[in-house]
């Protein structure tokens, strides 16, 4: 997991929703960088998985294309004995983690977690660091620096045929002396360019270039499936150009928000005069102002939640009426699209709003804009002025106190722009055919104990429980590594400019996303990488899929005890199939195709129940005075309540007819429950908690626990809660 935005995101877990495809842009040097905002897809990013910038400079979650059929599934066994794997905790519980002063009944995050939040430091390099997604996180990352050391020292690897290429990425981005020399010349050209635009043309010309190589310039580009009809791919044009986090960010009143602002203007100013802009505090506020005109004009994310709020299908003539001061045909032409005519538009006005802007705009305020974003995306690339700026920003979004080590970024910067070829390797250090196989079966369980309670729902009348059963079966379950790898062959990458090699990975990224338009859906494309400490569920393709990186402990383990791979992965799993019938999932039908598919009734009965998980939410503190958006969380706190009831299930069933298990006073279910919370022990820095709650779709970790136990009856019996204590309420909010 790659980007350091990730780490902000690493206490969020698996999401719905469909990752971001991964451009392989820098990330910023610690802390998340300002992400977009949330996608306009079907499906917001991943949970651990940070909202990366996409193709083309797009938002929403793309899907990527499939690789080479004729590529076994399972590596051969490459270098496997020179790989050092760093050892995992063991399986199981951790008995250590426990706070037992505290009641479970009344803080079981404090009573699961509260030994080892005491004991536990946040690492000066992280905004925070959690039992679970962190160590995972740093143990892949130890096992990826050694194939990528050994990929560039040249030693063969049988399981890779893109080593090579591999080797050179990350051998370039470890070069200190050509970040400060050939990255900063290739920068050069780029800006440059920008200073010979001329004319319209010219600037639709451009701003395709910049996001041919991922820059956030104006708006993103890039293919989706039709939510209308999940059988096409068309393209689709989002809302973006802001540096910020979110939107609401430009018009917080609040102190905090007043000073990022203040910050974030400072940094841009700096960074224009680092590269040679002689106005660089004037060309700052002008780029601000108009950054702001466009986050008026941009969706919220709460609104970006709602699949029909999104969802304008224009096409190209539609594009060319609602924007007519764009050079549309000259941008599309040079991005790689010149036929498209199917066309989604995210959002109309943010569109007629970025057309008045061009319109009343000088050629000098938009080059300059222009500028900015070409160098915000090269920034990590650069020398240390650069990176060192960079981080002086982020660090006031995470806390982090000192820069990660350059080897780390490196190691991220591969996975995204060779992830699958990096992959290959790694999954032949990792997860084997048993831990494939046990997960699998795991999977099934899950799906069966959400088809037994399915049964039970007296608010679903008997055709949405027919139409949920045809979408439960109809879920692809994609497990450890995919079934075809991408082909990377005609992608370029030297050992000169860091910056070449990632605008080279990101052209390639885009043209292999375009390429899609106009063809039929592959389903068979991966949207993480084998490494990734994640999982996720898409509505549109109605799939599951759950990499090799999260298939570990303290997680899951072929050797450890069956209820905490229950409460761990099991729990994922969960989490995952409740996405498909959240409160966005339940509007896409078993094919992936958004549209009403319960009566008027049924569909009034769910909305009050996720009402009630909305008010919930709402009361929870993040941090300081800051609260959790509870309509904003809404999806992730749904898939929670119903992971768990499902975890919890399946395990009991699983169960059913062995003799009991005790672990340090715990039988099986008590057992399950620690291991799920235990995931979720997390320290954040203040500001990491902020930022979380104000612009991320994910809980923070205590609410992630207390928030979902709270409501669970089984886990008040389990841990013989007295009703009306904390967690076990008078009234409980369940969905499904």
């Amino acid at each position: 997991m790659r980007t350091d935005a990730v780490l902000l995101c690493l206490a969020v877990l698996s999401c719905r929703s469909t990752p971001a495809p991964k451009a392989p842009q820098p990330s910023p040097s610690a802390g998340p960088a300002a992400p977009e905002p949330a996608a306009a897809s079907p499906v917001p990013p991943s949970p651990a998985n940070p909202p990366a910038t996409q193709v083309t400079g797009a938002q929403p979650p793309v899907p990527n294309a499939a690789g080479q059929p004729e590529t076994p599934p399972a590596p051969v066994e490459s270098r496997r004995s020179a790989i050092e794997t760093p050892s995992a905790p063991p399986p199981g519980i951790d008995l250590s983690a426990l706070d037992r002063t505290v009641n479970p009944c009344n803080d079981f995050y404090r009573f699961a977690c509260g030994s080892w939040l005491a004991r536990t430091p946040i690492p000066e390099d992280r905004p925070q660091w959690g039992r679970a997604f962190s160590e995972v996180l740093e143990r892949d990352e130890k096992v990826l620096r050694q194939i990528v050391e050994q990929d560039a020292r040249g030693e063969p690897d049988p399981a890779n045929p893109f080593a090579q290429k591999v080797g050179d990425f990350y051998a370039t981005c470890m070069d200190e002396e050509k970040a400060e020399t050939a990255s900063f010349a290739t920068l050069q050209r780029e800006l440059q360019a920008i200073d010979r635009i001329a004319d319209p043309r010219a600037l639709a010309r451009r701003v395709a270039e910049l996001h041919r190589g991922g820059a956030r310039a104006f708006f993103g580009f890039a293919s989706r499936q039709d939510s209308r009809d999940a059988t096409h791919v068309i393209g689709g044009v989002d809302q973006g150009g802001l540096g910020l986090p979110d939107r609401d960010y430009y018009f917080r009143d609040d102190r905090k928000s007043q000073e990022l602002r203040g910050l974030y203007l400072d940094h841009v100013a700096r960074m224009l005069a680092m590269s040679g802009d002689p106005q660089a505090d004037a060309h700052a506020h002008r780029i601000f102002q108009m950054e702001t005109t466009l986050a008026r004009a941009s969706l919220d994310r709460v609104a970006r939640r709602d699949p029909y709020k999104v969802y304008h299908r224009l096409d190209r003539a539609g594009l060319l009426t609602v924007a007519p001061h764009f050079e549309w045909n000259d941008y599309f032409a040079i991005l790689g699209a010149a036929d498209v005519q199917a066309i989604n538009v995210t959002a109309p006005e943010f569109v007629r709003t970025l057309d008045g802007l061009l319109a009343r705009g000088n050629l000098d305020d938009l080059r300059t804009y222009l500028k900015w974003r070409a160098i915000e995306a090269a920034a990590d690339t650069l020398g240390a002025r650069f990176v060192d700026e960079r981080f002086r920003y982020t660090r006031a979004l995470t806390g982090a106190k000192v820069l990660l080590p350059r080897w780390k970024r490196c190691v991220q910067m591969t996975d995204r722009a060779l992830g699958e070829a990096l992959g290959r390797t790694f999954v032949t250090t990792t997860i084997g055919a048993e831990g494939k196989a046990m997960a699998k079966e795991m999977i099934v369980n899950i799906e069966r104990a959400f088809e037994a309670n399915l049964a039970t729902l007296g608010w679903m009348d008997d055709a949405a429980k027919k139409a949920s059963l045809y979408k439960l079966h109809k879920i692809d379950n994609k497990v450890a590594y995919p079934e075809r790898w991408r082909d990377y062959a005609k992608l370029q990458i030297g050992r000169e400019s860091l910056l070449e090699n990632v605008l080279s990975a990101a052209r390639f990224e885009t043209a292999r996303d375009l390429a899609k338009i106009g063809k039929p859906v592959d389903r068979g494309e991966w949207r993480m990488t084998p490494p990734t400490v994640n999982a996720y569920y898409s509505s549109s393709l109605n799939e599951m899929v759950f990499p090799a990186g999260i298939m570990q402990l303290p997680f899951f383990s072929p050797e450890a005890p069956v209820p905490s791979n229950y409460g761990g992965l099991g729990m994922v799993m969960g989490h995952e199939l409740t996405h498909g019938f959240d409160d966005q999932g339940r509007k896409f039908d078993g094919d992936g195709n958004l549209r009403e598919w319960w009566s008027p009734r049924v569909a009034k009965a769910y909305e009050q129940r996720a009402a009630c998980v909305a008010k919930q939410y709402d009361r929870y503190v993040a941090v300081d005075d800051v609260h959790l958006n509870g309509h904003l969380t809404l999806g992730e706190n749904i898939a929670d309540i119903g992971g768990m009831k499902l975890m919890i299930a399946a395990l009991r069933a699983k169960r059913q007819g062995q003799p009991p298990t005790n672990v340090g006073g715990f039988d099986d279910e008590q057992q399950a429950f620690i291991a799920f919370a235990q995931v979720w022990c997390t320290n954040y820095r203040p500001e990491a908690a902020r930022t979380q709650a104000l612009s991320n779709p994910h809980s923070t970790t205590q609410w992630r626990v207390n928030g979902p136990v709270s409501d669970n009856p089984d886990f008040a019996s389990a841990f013989k809660c007295a009703r009306g204590s904390p967690m076990a309420p008078a009234n409980r909010c369940t969905v499904w």
